[in-house]
């Protein structure tokens, strides 16, 4: 895979693009794609995705959380993986106003009142830090949000 820039360049392209043509993003998104010979943005970025490096991770058990809060050793984990998850996000997203994204973002905050709840045990806690991965982002985006509705005003 040969891109003409790296991914953070093409999508600050296509941002440029969907203003300077009055075009949705996602339109701006396809446009690109196909200069770089894709038929989908998303296609794009599956092929980026499979050329990264995959770190070299240990099969893990887990065990079954039954309760909560957490053990610290759970939410420490969690923590340190909501926070690398939280970077590829923003990376992902590139919100209009990273830095108070980033001052409304707390880690603890989001593992102790947003991660788990009572009617999802018992869990494991493998696939608890999943959610993680698969639900940060939503988070993310309400967090860009908020940043963008302060910035307004």
């Amino acid at each position: 895979m040969n891109l003409s820039a790296p991914i953070n360049e093409l999508k600050r392209k296509a941002k440029l693009l969907g203003r300077a043509e009055g075009i949705p993003l996602n339109q701006a998104y396809a446009r690109i794609a196909e200069e770089e010979g894709y038929t989908s943005w998303g296609l794009l970025i599956r092929d980026y995705e499979a050329q990264r490096p995959k770190p070299n991770v240990q099969p893990r058990t887990g065990y079954q959380i039954t309760s909560l809060p957490v053990d610290d050793a759970y939410r420490k984990e969690a923590i340190e993986l909501a926070n690398s998850t939280f970077e590829m996000v923003m990376r992902r997203i590139e919100p209009d106003d990273p830095v108070e994204t980033r001052r409304l973002w707390d880690a603890a905050e989001y593992v102790d009142n947003h991660h788990l709840s009572s009617d999802m045990l018992p869990i494991d806690s493998e696939y608890a830090l999943s959610l993680i991965e698969a639900f940060l982002v939503h988070y993310v985006i309400d967090l860009a949000l908020q940043a963008d509705r302060k910035a307004e005003v």
